[in-house]
């Protein structure tokens, strides 16, 4: 009895509490078919029994409450334990499904831009590239860029057209002036020189028969002259013989013109046969051979197509120069004989002493800028032309230990940013990707700061980084 009093007890506060919050709503008295108590979704909602009276159409009041006191039975209790296995599974409320679809596809466009924006996005950076500097270069007054110049050069070509029987030089090759490097076919010329050697003769043979000629009209002449001192001849004979003589000194003056040409042909020939042989004009390296044996080239003062226009280019080793472009805003800081330090793109790890030879007075004016050739003060050993080049202004000239010294590595100071607490910069890598490299500094060098650790020299790195870049991301070089 204890068990059910205390089920009364509960299931009776549950009713009081439904009884009360309904009581104001009432109109009229409930149905006694539909007792007041627990939904039929309840553990409870079976088969009830009223305790009350003996009879279900008289439900008891308390004041002015209805309630009913219910009492479940042992198999309403067996029957609120029992699982329904055919019950539906409870169901998602109608607005979760979109919900979550604009979540999965919020997430998919997220994954997707985090992969393609930095291939689509592809942002513009300037690059510049670590260097090898050297410690004098703390002195520096400016820094400009050119090409290794030779100031003799020449591009060789026959004064005349024909085709290469025969060539005596490579790339590369060191010549002196006047040596053979190619021999043209000369058939024709060794021809030309033969008729003009025969045309000589001809010529020669002339002018003897007029000198004959000559000499039998002024015998005549004579003899007239001795007859009219008698006075047994007629002034028209002497007038005969008179003519005879101008006719033959005519002659012979015509003959020995003709000799005189013929000889001229003759030297004609002999340059032009001369001229297929091809010799160097001047001391030097031949830098390009131009053509091969069997190909026809044009000559000088000739003009054709389906040949080539010279037989190779010779430098001059010996007058090789730098001819950089200065700003002409920097320009008046310079003049003749200013010391220089140059470093080749080839050797970075070679350094030359030079000075100004020459400032041209000229400005390009689409580039604003001044070309200073700056002479080798060093021996240009395995120099070559068009090699590039890198030239540092000093404001003193370099001694022997500072020539000596030991160059170490740089790069402009605005690639070197901090990322937490270490020195990085971006280096750019394969497939234009960039990635932080760590970098310990020393001490400035002008518009440069030196890598005591840090990428080899060579290695491209970006200026001015932005905090954008992530390591991996692809990059563009502004032009």
């Amino acid at each position: 009895m204890a068990r059910r009093y205390i089920t009364v007890k509960i299931e009776v506060r549950r009713l009081e509490t439904w009884t009360a919050a309904s009581s104001a709503t009432r109109t009229s008295e409930p149905s006694p078919s539909s007792p007041p108590g627990p939904s039929s979704g309840s553990r409870c909602s079976s088969r009830w029994l009223r305790a009350s009276s003996p009879s279900d159409s008289a439900p008891r009041t308390v004041g002015h409450l209805w309630y009913s006191t219910l009492v479940p039975t042992v198999a309403d209790e067996l029957k609120s334990l029992r699982i329904e296995r055919n019950e539906p599974a409870s169901r998602l409320p109608g607005w979760a499904g979109p919900a979550i679809a604009v979540v999965v596809v919020l997430v998919v466009l997220g994954a997707a831009w985090k992969i393609l924006a930095p291939r689509i996005f592809v942002p513009e950076v300037e690059t510049t590239a670590v260097s090898l500097v050297s410690p004098a270069q703390a002195q520096q007054l400016l820094v400009a860029t050119g090409y290794v110049v030779p100031q003799r050069q020449a591009n060789i070509s026959p004064r005349i057209g024909g085709r290469v029987a025969k060539l005596f030089i490579e790339d590369g090759t060191v010549v002196k002036k006047g040596q053979l490097i190619a021999v043209l076919e000369a058939a024709d010329y060794r021809a030309q020189v033969l008729q003009a050697k025969a045309d000589v003769a001809a010529a020669q043979a002339r002018e003897k028969r007029a000198e004959s000629d000559l000499f039998e009209a002024q015998r005549a002449f004579d003899r007239e002259k001795v007859v009219q001192s008698k006075g047994v001849s007629t002034p028209a004979a002497l007038d005969t013989v008179t003519a005879r003589l101008d006719g033959a000194k005519a002659q012979l003056n015509a003959a020995r013109s003709e000799t005189a040409a013929a000889d001229a042909r003759v030297e004609v020939a002999r340059v032009n046969l001369d001229n297929c042989y091809v010799r160097a004009p001047f001391d030097g390296r031949i830098t390009q051979k131009l053509t091969d044996i069997g190909e026809i080239v044009f000559g000088a003062f000739s003009a054709g197509t389906g040949g080539r226009g010279g037989i190779a280019s010779l430098a001059d080793f010996s007058t090789l120069q730098v001819e950089a472009d200065v700003s002409e805003s920097q320009v008046a800081k310079l003049a003749l004989g200013t010391p220089a330090e140059i470093v080749l793109d080839a050797f970075p790890d070679r350094r030359y002493r030079g000075k100004v030879a020459e400032v041209r007075p000229r400005v390009d004016r689409a580039k604003a800028t001044v070309t200073v050739k700056v002479a080798f003060v060093d021996d240009p050993r395995d120099v070559l032309p068009d090699m590039g080049a890198k030239v540092t202004f000093l404001a003193k000239e370099l001694d022997a230990a500072q020539a000596k010294a030991a160059p170490i590595s740089a790069v402009q100071s605005d690639a070197v940013v901090e990322r937490g607490e270490n020195k990085v910069v971006w280096v750019v890598g394969a497939n234009d990707e960039v990635r932080a490299t760590p970098v310990v500094t020393g001490a400035p060098m002008g518009g440069l700061v030196a890598l005591r650790e840090g990428p080899p020299a060579g290695t491209k790195v970006v200026r001015r980084p932005n905090g954008e870049l992530r390591p991996g991301m692809r990059i563009k070089e502004k032009q």
